[in-house]
């Protein structure tokens, strides 16, 4: 929770939260550093617009929310100010854009409604029931605190968010495409969750929303095109957009709508509409505005609503590992669980050493007496589950200098050249490895970036192995019976695991359903996407330094001596006395020395004792 200043309002630092109230002002963060949450809060303010307008845009807006299958939680400050908390339908999340949208739609209709907290991904925060408030006294719930539980337990309706967009005609911006306004459907609406083509182009019946009823104001608008004040849209353009979208996401066509816009007495509103808009531009035909409407409408349900096919490198692609990879796996995953034991770092090492494994195997050297690997940080980062870069080349670099660590630096990084590892086994204690049927060999799911890495052993145990007893889950995955059952809360929560009695099995969702959930295809294409711009930029980079080091003059050594005249008795002289002295004595211990540290990145831990030795 972030603590803030009552005087200036400005946050002054954060801490964990605990079951004590905080004695100062505090608000927990909406969203995670990845830009997501899993939160809609609303926060109306008193101060600017009074209590009554308080109230009224609270009640608007909680009967918008519930209507479109929301559990909602409300509270209220001493001021008079008042808060709605949506929690998202469980194992989904929203994105930062998504919810600026939606929030900025809603705040055209709700005067009170302040919206600040939603903009900002950074520090964006919210208080919550039994907060202290800036005046005095602290933030009531309203209503019983069971039903609150209620709510945040069993979430909203998962098309909560698609239906508010759809009936505030304010539908986000396409995650891949903008929507296009030629007369063409783009080719990114062809595939399986469409259906027909041309203007018949529509959304395929199994994705159609036919049994949810279209809501009233929708209805009223589409027949006699009137904004009504207080009503849910700012402009006519936001209410077409509520028309089209409800229309088209129960399966209406170009050709549909423009039937019924042409015949149906119910439409007449919205057809209506169309002509004053078409009127207000020169050369702007209804049907281009109906067409580009309709399309924009599609491009974006079928980005939303249907499900995205698999991502390849989620699963495991190779079944069957070279056996000196996996023991070295068996081995590392030992070591992280005897050496990292009870602490957090624990989990984000087991993920790194995987992904080192499956880079081994795929495009390492496995020739040797032990497997070499030369892999980038960013590369890296991909297979351990979209670790981010940062916390890879920390975790890569603490790993690597710990006593007895399972990877050795052998040659640094040079020009194009990445790192290349030793995947070593040598320790100065004898390591209990992991058995070999509970090791695999593949990259680490994106989804656990957002379930939590420290959930994966239980997870597997229970998955991957078929454990079903929580005794022998819990050992498997080593770890003590108390966070044992955190984890399997957080799972079953997730839907990743069920209980049948005193039995663990597998859920009905899967981890391709969470990543799929979280859009996590697109964060990965849209890490690539950078890693290969950066990836550009250091190439390019390096020519231009090459070339300019190769375009330097060269000069001899005679130009940069200066000129002296030698003396031939002298110089005879000089190389007798040279000769006859012999070389100065060689220092093979520092000349050793500065090849093991210059060349193989050695590092000297003894300089005193080596001194005395010498």
């Amino acid at each position: 929770m972030r603590l803030i200043d009552p005087e200036t309002k400005i946050s002054v630092g954060s801490r964990r939260i605990s079951d004590r109230l905080p004695a100062v002002l505090a608000a927990v963060p909406l969203y995670t550093k990845a830009g997501r949450t899993c939160l809609l809060a609303l926060d109306f303010d008193a101060k600017p617009h009074g209590r009554a307008q308080v109230d009224a845009d609270t009640a608007t807006a909680a009967s918008w929310l519930t209507a479109a299958g929301a559990r909602i939680i409300t509270d209220h400050s001493t001021s008079g100010g008042r808060h709605i908390l949506v929690p998202l339908a469980v194992g989904t999340t929203a994105s930062f854009t998504e919810i600026r949208t939606l929030m900025r739609a809603l705040a055209a209709c709700l005067p009170s409604l302040d919206i600040a907290p939603n903009l900002n991904a950074a520090t964006g925060a919210i208080s919550v029931p039994g907060t202290a408030c800036a005046g005095g006294g602290y933030r009531q719930l309203d209503g019983p605190l069971s039903d609150a539980l209620d709510a945040l337990t069993v979430g909203s309706d998962p098309a909560l968010l698609p239906t508010l967009y759809a009936t505030l005609g304010a539908l986000p911006p396409p995650r891949r495409t903008a929507a296009p306004t030629t007369d063409t459907a783009p080719p990114t609406l062809t595939g399986p969750a469409t259906t027909g083509s041309g203007d018949d182009l529509r959304l395929a019946p199994q994705f159609t929303w036919r049994h949810r009823p279209i809501p009233a104001d929708v209805v009223a608008f589409a027949a006699d095109g009137t904004l009504h004040r207080g009503g849910r849209w700012e402009s006519p353009s936001e209410a077409r957009h509520a028309v089209i979208t409800h229309a088209v996401l129960r399966g209406a066509s170009i050709t549909a709508i423009r039937t019924l816009l042409s015949t149906d007495p119910t439409w007449a509103g919205i057809a209506a509409s169309y002509q004053t808009k078409a009127a207000e531009r020169a050369g702007l035909q209804v049907s281009a505005l109906i067409r580009r409407d309709v399309i924009a409408a599609l491009t974006w349900a079928t980005a939303n609503l249907a499900p995205k096919p698999n991502q390849p490198g989620h699963g495991d692609t190779y079944t069957h590992p070279p056996e000196v990879v996996r023991a070295w796996l068996a081995h590392a995953l030992g070591w992280a669980d005897r050496e990292l034991a009870r602490t957090r770092f624990r989990w984000v090492a087991r993920d790194l050493l995987q992904a080192l494994a499956m880079k081994a195997w795929v495009a390492g050297d496995l020739t040797g007496v032990s497997p070499v690997v030369g892999v980038g940080g960013r590369s890296l980062s991909l297979s351990a589950g979209l670790l981010s870069e940062t916390t890879t080349f920390d975790a890569l670099q603490r790993l690597r200098e710990m006593p007895g660590a399972p990877i050795l630096l052998i040659r640094p990084a040079v020009g194009r050249e990445a790192d290349h590892y030793a995947l070593v086994t040598a320790c100065p204690e004898p390591v209990t490895p992991r058995p070999a049927h509970l090791v695999q060999v593949a990259d680490v799911h994106p989804a656990w970036s957002v379930l939590g890495r420290h959930n994966r052993a239980v997870h597997d145990a229970i998955v991957l192995h078929g454990l079903t007893d929580p005794r022998d889950v819990y050992a498997a995955a080593r770890v003590e019976q108390r966070s044992g059952q955190l984890a399997v809360a957080d799972l079953q929560t997730a839907g990743l695991i069920t209980r049948r009695g005193r039995q663990l099995a597998p859920g009905p969702i899967t981890l391709d359903d969470i990543a799929a959930a979280h859009h996590l295809d697109e964060d990965l294409a849209a890490r690539i996407h950078r890693h290969r711009a950066e990836r550009a930029d250091w190439h390019e980079w390096l020519a231009v330094r090459h070339q300019l080091r190769d375009s330097e003059p060269a000069t001899s050594e005679s130009e940069n001596c200066p000129t002296a005249v030698v003396n031939a008795a002298e110089h005879a002289d000089y190389l007798a006395a040279v000769l006859n002295r012999g070389p100065p004595p060689a220092d093979d211990e520092a000349e050793s020395l500065h090849l093991l540290t210059d060349l193989l990145g050695a590092k000297i831990v003894a300089t005193q004792q080596l001194a005395t030795i010498q």
